[in-house]
């Protein structure tokens, strides 16, 4: 496994594009904007088949330029449908007013806790983590020992809850029942900031100061 990792956008939101280096397929997580450029530049460097577009929720954010990374790739795109509507119209969920256009994205695949997405020898196993949105997801590839976690998990950190759909209690329990049972040198890509472990958060997270691990 190859990870490319590509922060882009002005809030420094984090895609990732992860190649099986045994078959030269790849696939992206998450579609901040302004990243498609770079992203394209990867898979023609590399002679990379792009397979899939995971998102792990629809902040716009994360999902700027999925529209034109879909177009790109001819990918086909996942998330929990539960986060849809923001990627059906997404000019319509911002707390804020946007200085740009986000094209909406309808022809997706809709993921469930427990699915398996398989790409050339990778399997990355979802995982429901709602609390920082009602359909964030979290991806695991076991064989590799990471997992990518969006917003729901950062570097002494967790996700904000105080935007629509957002909820503490469910983000708390999320990352307890979820992420915090894989095993201690799991390392976490977050979609932003810099990468941590499950064994640094379980241990030095704030947040998680009552959590205790059996």
């Amino acid at each position: 496994m190859k990870i490319y990792k590509i922060e882009s956008g002005p809030v420094a939101t984090i895609a990732y594009l992860v190649v099986d280096m045994n078959s030269g397929c790849a696939v992206i997580i998450d579609a901040p904007l302004d990243s498609c450029a770079r992203i394209d530049t990867i898979i023609k460097n590399n002679n990379l088949k792009v397979e899939a577009i995971l998102l792990t929720h629809t902040h716009w954010d994360h999902i700027a330029d999925c529209s034109k990374i879909k177009e790109l790739t001819s990918a086909n795109v996942y998330l929990h449908k539960s986060d849809f509507y923001r990627l059906n119209e997404p000019m319509k969920h911002t707390i804020y007013p946007l200085p740009f256009m986000i094209e909406p994205v309808n022809n997706v695949e809709f993921l469930n806790m427990g699915d398996k997405i398989k790409i050339g020898s990778l399997e990355f196993e979802v995982l429901h983590t709602p609390g920082h949105t009602e359909g964030g997801l979290c991806f695991v590839e076991h064989s590799n020992k990471v997992v990518f976690v969006g917003d729901t998990l950062f570097n002494e950190s967790i996700g904000r809850v105080d935007l629509p759909g957002g909820s503490m209690e469910q983000l708390i329990d999320s990352i307890e029942q979820h992420l915090l049972v894989l095993p201690d040198n799991y390392r976490v890509y977050s979609g932003h900031g810099p990468e941590t472990t499950i064994a640094w958060e379980r241990n030095n997270n704030p947040f998680l100061v009552n959590f205790e691990y059996k």
